[in-house]
């Protein structure tokens, strides 16, 4: 069984290293249109096309996937590679040679846009389904094939460049096929069980997905999609306000293999050096001095510095961007909840910051030439505001979680206790949430679980025990486990990050097959049946 699952994670890894540099590969040579590029953006015409169709696709998938309408793996990749080839074959065809420049460039944008969602949007779901370990490895995997790909490629000449992106993007939906076919919750991966090992299902997988409201989900993720999107917005910035200026060399000089190179190891190192990803906010704290360092020194340094500031500040974007990755698959593990929203939010949210970072670069260079104002200075001025803002925003974030941290200790150990008893003789303690869902929560990073002491009731084999007696559901047996403690509605969908009205519809059914009328019942029947024996 270990060879098998050894065999489909490194189809997974050559086959998202290869999706991910074909990619790469169509964006910096504006699908095969451009033979050299300027930067972190290549054809500003084709970019804003791509970002434009990007969006609508994000806006699209991910509404469909907060109502639960998309069927997990419901997306098939193959769309991704025909709409990716038939972008490339416009472009060395010459069929668009006849279009002004910025249409043509518009046409192939949207293919590129179509094509680069639909590649991570599906590579995304099919690491969701695997083991969240094995899958940050294959990952890790495949950004080094990236790496390595887009670095020799860049020593190709030029009219070679087109076909090494299509059979990358080629070998990698053929990867894909043969991932899904034989990966875990797959048709074939049931079949002949004794020839062919079956591999364990994620809870992630083989449970529903659920509903979630935009307030739920911005209460949860909001932080850690602000960091990155503000730092797609300000790479931006930096790029296009200096085109046609005597800094152009800041953007225009770098070289994309390399800060790609440098994102890809510090990733690499932090994979192996951290026991799990670290947080997407914790990776922009880190990043954010770098940031601001180099930006208040390249009104002072800025012919200096030149390349050098605008390499390492678009390959601290780059760490926070493939850091995201590991983020999204993360989640879909721990909340049960659809890679297509989290992906979809994410490519969604970073076009359109970089298309708004794009135009505040236009305008940040049309006033330093109207009002002969110091680029660099304006530059330095507007970009550090951002940053600092969603630095602002990630620690108040993070203060409220520990006070609520806190609370919720304060609370547990005030409520740890309950007579069992009907003559008050034996106290017990009731168990906590964590002590209830450890299994399922433990190794998450959501919060710290708690060891019950050797002479407590084993309460996680009680409510088993209690789901199994009265044949509750997965998730009917969570939302009981909050229940006989008491917990509200509202609380049980703040934890679980669930809507209201879902929980009242578990709710309604544990009462049901319980045949008890309300909350109170509910506890006293748990409390009888589990610890009274």
């Amino acid at each position: 069984m270990r060879d098998f699952t050894s065999n489909v994670g490194v189809v997974s890894a050559c086959g998202f290293g290869l999706s991910k540099a074909a990619t790469s590969i169509g964006y910096l040579s504006a699908m095969g249109s451009v033979t050299r590029n300027i930067g972190f953006v290549t054809e500003l015409w084709f970019m804003l096309a791509s970002e434009a169709v990007s969006l609508v696709c994000a806006i699209a998938i991910g509404s469909l996937a907060a109502r639960g309408r998309i069927r997990p793996r419901s997306i098939p990749q193959w769309q991704a590679l025909l709409v990716f080839l038939a972008g490339f074959c416009l472009s060395v065809s010459g069929l668009l040679a006849e279009l002004p420049a910025a249409a043509s460039a518009g046409v192939l944008g949207a293919f590129y846009g179509v094509s680069s969602f639909l590649f991570c949007v599906t590579w995304l779901e099919e690491f969701a389904y695997q083991e969240p370990r094995q899958s940050h490895k294959y990952m890790v995997a495949g950004l080094c094939i990236q790496m390595l790909v887009v670095a020799l490629v860049s020593l190709l000449p030029s009219f070679l460049i087109p076909a090494s992106a299509m059979a990358a993007a080629v070998i990698s939906c053929l990867c894909y096929f043969d991932a899904t076919l034989r990966g875990p919750g797959s048709l074939l991966s049931n079949v002949d069980a004794s020839a062919r090992p079956k591999r364990p299902a994620s809870p992630s997988v083989v449970e529903a997905f659920e509903p979630v409201t935009a307030r739920a989900f911005v209460a949860k993720y909001g932080a850690a999609f602000a960091c990155l999107f503000v730092l797609v917005g300000v790479v931006g910035i930096l790029h296009t306000s200096v085109l046609g200026s005597s800094f152009e060399h800041i953007v225009g000089g770098v070289s994309m293999w390399v800060p790609l190179a440098v994102a890809t190891l510090v990733t690499v190192v932090a994979a192996v050096v951290a026991l799990h990803l670290p947080d997407p906010t914790s990776v922009y704290k880190a990043v954010l001095p770098v940031m601001l360092v180099l930006l208040s020194l390249l009104p002072f340094m800025g012919d200096l510095l030149g390349p050098f500031a605008g390499a390492v500040m678009i390959a601290c974007y780059d760490v926070c961007g493939m850091l995201f990755l590991f983020f999204i698959v993360d989640a879909a593990h721990a909340h049960r909840q659809q890679s297509y929203l989290l992906s979809s939010v994410y490519m969604g949210g970073s076009n359109g910051f970089l298309a708004l970072g794009l135009g505040i670069g236009f305008l940040l260079n049309c006033l330093s030439g109207d009002y002969n104002i110091s680029l660099m200075t304006l530059l330095a001025f507007v970009a550090i505001y951002p940053l600092c803002i969603a630095f602002v925003v990630v620690m108040r974030r993070s203060m409220q979680g520990a006070r609520r941290a806190v609370q919720g200790c304060r609370f547990e150990s005030e409520d740890s206790s309950r007579e069992t008893s009907p003559a008050g003789a034996s106290v017990s303690k009731e168990p906590t949430a964590v002590a209830l869902v450890a299994s399922r929560e433990g190794d998450r990073g959501d919060r710290a679980p708690v060891a019950l002491a050797s002479s407590e009731p084993d309460w996680e084999g009680a409510l088993a025990a209690f789901a199994a007696r009265y044949r509750l559901t997965k998730r009917e047996t969570e939302i009981c486990s909050y229940l006989v403690r008491g917990r509200s509605a509202k609380h049980i969908a703040e934890e679980l990050f669930i809507s209201e009205n879902t929980v009242w519809t578990h709710t309604k059914n544990v009462y049901a097959k319980t045949k008890v009328s309300g909350k109170d019942g509910l506890m006293n029947l748990f409390e009888s049946e589990a610890f009274d024996r």
